[in-house]
């Protein structure tokens, strides 16, 4: 069974080992949720390519918005320096997503901006203005390069000597995301637009519960499509978004010019997009276990040459943040129970189009905020669901597993909360790792568990 050596032999012991391995194995290929369409499902309808293929294309906005929420308001881009910046963010997230769909792991996985490098080129401008964080993107670049060859020397082994169920549990309890989610949906206070948002996402949890057939897979466009138009209709909605492009537009190549950037940049981009490996290696770990597919080891290889070469380093020439397949996923494939690549592959291509329509990004961008709020709410709910799940399936969780993995994720939520202020004076490559609970809770969890509170492996 070569899938085995997925899990440390640290934390097993003996044959009881093998036993449990082999009852998560077989869990494991049955998958963990009842689908509608598998993997390799051909659509059964033309209804089914048009409904689903939908599905995926909303999902994808909401991948937009992440970009342009983080980086585009950090960086303070405006008119047509935005409408750059979003033709070239859309083009990136659908090119990615297509790829890895179709050549790299071949799941369907919306890949978008990583929340790791991109809190990372925000936090350059603290530290060096907005010109030193534009040559972040270049040293981002290069960053991509190192993980090409990183995945070219067999990064793939050494990902699984270091990862666990443990690590894989703590990666998706929602630490970044839930607050992200609250933070959008307050955006305007608790006026009436707070509570819409609250009642779109208990109609899109609910109808992922209790809805049956076609509907019950489409919670994420139930909540989306009439946010926008209760949002429209209310005046409260960003129209100079879609006017200010042009109809046509290109994505730009080295937007902000060629030049070596800072080494230190270069080793904190370095630093942060080999976390994002770490990140995608749990995400595609944890989503081929909910819906049972068997990740071989060329297929996570391939899904790693192409996260170096497409999502980190063309992205970084672009001027975005690297992107990833979205830990979300997860949450999105629970609720929506669709799996099939032919629909995501479908959504990508058309994405790829809407990246040269101006407008079209513009109408992304301007998705209201508690409405993005309330569709993250629903996925994080599902994602934090998932994660305890998947600590639970440890084959020991016991009270050590359990003290280090509560204390890893208390301590990174409490860094995570600090106010900016107490950062000032810290060295950026600790501000970047320690600030952002995603990078900190796998930094704790691996030393705890590989170091300091390692077991002895015991032989028969």
């Amino acid at each position: 069974m070569e899938e085995l050596d997925c899990y440390p032999d640290t934390n097993h012991h003996g044959r009881q080992r093998g036993d449990k391995i082999v009852s998560m194995m077989a869990g494991k290929k049955k998958g963990t949720i009842e689908l509608e369409y598998g993997i390799d499902d051909r659509p059964r309808s033309g209804r089914d390519w048009i409904v689903y293929t939908l599905q995926y294309v909303v999902t994808m906005i909401y991948a937009v918005v992440w970009g342009y929420a983080i980086v585009g308001i950090g960086m303070g881009f405006e008119s047509a320096e935005l409408s750059g910046y979003m033709s070239s963010i859309v083009v990136t997230i659908g090119l990615s997503t297509l790829i890895q769909a179709w050549l790299g792991h071949r799941m369907a996985m919306v890949s978008g901006p990583n929340i790791i490098p991109s809190l990372a080129i925000v936090a350059a401008i603290t530290a060096g203005g907005k010109e030193y964080a534009q040559q972040a993107f270049l040293a981002q670049a290069i960053a991509g390069i190192v993980v090409i060859a990183l995945a070219l020397l067999g990064m793939v082994k050494f990902i699984k000597r270091i990862w666990s169920p443990l690590i894989l549990g703590v990666m998706v309890v929602g630490l970044s995301i839930s607050k992200q989610g609250l933070i959008l949906l307050t955006a305007s206070g608790f006026g009436w637009q707070f509570f819409a948002a609250m009642a779109l996402a208990l109609v899109g949890i609910f109808t992922a519960i209790r809805a049956k057939g076609t509907w019950g897979t489409l919670s994420a466009m139930i909540v989306i499509i009439p946010g926008y138009l209760i949002f429209m209709i209310s005046g409260n909605f960003q129209w100079e978004l879609l006017r200010e492009p042009s109809f046509f537009i290109v994505p730009q190549a080295l937007p902000y010019g060629i030049g070596i950037p800072p080494l230190d940049l270069i080793a904190i981009m370095i630093i942060v997009n080999l976390m994002a490996v770490l990140n995608m290696f749990g995400n595609l770990t944890g989503y081929a276990d909910v819906v049972g597919h068997t990740l071989q080891d060329s297929a996570m290889k391939r899904s790693f040459l192409y996260f170096g070469s497409i999502e980190t380093c063309l992205a970084g020439l672009l001027g975005v943040p690297a992107t990833v397949a979205y830990g979300e996923n997860l949450g999105i494939v629970m609720l929506t129970r669709v799996a099939a690549r032919s629909f995501i592959i479908a959504a990508s291509l058309l994405f790829v189009a809407f990246a040269f329509i101006g407008p079209v990004g513009g109408f992304m961008a301007a998705m209201p905020e508690p409405v993005a709020g309330a569709v993250l709410l629903g996925i994080a709910s599902t994602v934090i669901g998932i994660g305890a799940g998947m600590m639970a399936t440890s084959p020991d969780f016991g009270r050590r597993e359990q003290s280090l993995v509560g204390f890893s994720v208390f301590l990174s939520l409490g860094l995570f909360l600090l106010p900016q202020d107490v950062w000032k004076d810290v060295p950026r490559i600790i501000t970047t790792l320690f600030s952002n609970p995603i990078v900190s809770v796998i930094i704790f969890v691996m030393v705890f568990e590989q170091l300091i509170f390692r077991q002895r492996q015991h032989r028969e």
